[in-house]
């Protein structure tokens, strides 16, 4: 348990009403993450405790960093209103209540937790003093109720402006950019069954025909292009990352997407794949990507030699969205 009303379970349903203040905020502590966790978790048992799964949680295992955890006899529960499907031969189902496909009723879930690297003061106190207002606490690693609600509000807008672009694009001159960009790259296939892609490394075409859509990525022989492809539908793009720069620029994330918004997948296997990634994505008029930095290996080398501006893709969209006026 991570915190006294988990976003998780909260967002799965999984926690009836009435019921979020059950446990003493005072006595929860986060063994979840951070190298601290295996330990907090091998402390607890070495003194004598017990270890049982809750009664919400879902995603149940007899052991957890190798410390034994006790299933409730009652069975493993079920969130409701989990939907679940088999898309390209592959089971999928809704992850943190989200659904199968985006919406926007569920697209900027508040999440007061910070996502960025943790920092300190002293390495840029100007910086640091000027955030105060936006975080709740002196370490800067949760998100003031103010700050959330103004970056929630910038959030749907940027989604609004996305889906008016979507809306607007011409599908048979998308269909013809896709066919062209799938030519110009020797065996390329379309996918039909993910299944037979695990493990294989290469380039990969995620297709979203609703929106006009495309993203290209990589993956290596460790990960592989189904488990890559399955992530994607899976993660839930942090919701202080929601904006990728501006609010009237930033392009949607592909992990914003859920798996019933993939219609069309095209894949390569190739070793060389961080090579032709750029190239592929190239291919596309940028309206119709989503990607949201350049592609290839040289990525992360440009971006801390040149500023994250030389890498970053970024969307023109018609008409100008006020910002809220900052504090």
């Amino acid at each position: 348990m991570r915190d006294a009303d988990p976003f998780e379970l909260t967002s799965a349903g999984l926690i009836p009403e009435g019921e979020h203040l059950e446990f003493d905020p005072a006595r929860i502590f986060d063994v979840g993450i951070g190298p601290n966790a295996n330990a907090s978790l091998h402390a607890l048992v070495d003194s004598g405790h017990s270890l049982i799964w809750h009664r919400w949680q879902t995603r149940l295992a007899r052991k957890v960093w190798g410390v034994p955890v006790a299933i409730p006899r009652k069975g493993r529960p079920r969130a409701d209103g989990i939907e679940r499907a088999t898309h390209f031969n592959t089971k999928v189902r809704s992850h943190f209540g989200l659904g199968l496909r985006i919406s926007r009723e569920t697209y900027a879930t508040i999440n007061k937790r910070s996502s960025l690297p943790r920092w300190h003061r002293e390495d840029n106190p100007e910086l640091w003093d000027s955030l105060d207002w936006s975080y709740e606490d002196a370490e800067h690693r949760f998100h003031s109720d103010e700050w959330c609600a103004e970056h929630r509000e910038r959030a749907l807008q940027n989604f609004d402006l996305n889906m008016a672009h979507f809306a607007s694009l011409d599908r048979e001159e998308f269909e013809t950019a896709l066919q062209s960009a799938v030519a110009s790259r020797r065996g390329m296939v379309e996918v039909t069954d993910l299944t037979k892609w695990d493990g294989v490394p290469g380039l990969y075409i995620m297709v979203l025909d609703e929106y006009c859509q495309v993203y290209v990525g990589v993956a290596n022989s460790s990960t592989g292009i189904a488990k890559r492809i399955r992530q994607h539908w899976t993660n839930q793009k942090q919701f202080d990352r929601l904006i990728w720069g501006d609010v009237t620029s930033s392009i949607l994330s592909i992990d914003s997407f859920r798996a019933l918004d993939t219609t069309r997948i095209f894949a390569v296997k190739t070793d060389q794949f961080f090579a032709g990634e750029n190239p592929l994505l190239e291919k596309f008029p940028r309206k119709f990507t989503l990607n949201r930095v350049m592609g290839g290996s040289d990525v992360v080398h440009l971006a801390g030699f040149l500023g994250v501006g030389a890498v970053m893709r970024t969307r023109e969209f018609e008409g100008p969205v006020s910002e809220p006026p900052a504090p």
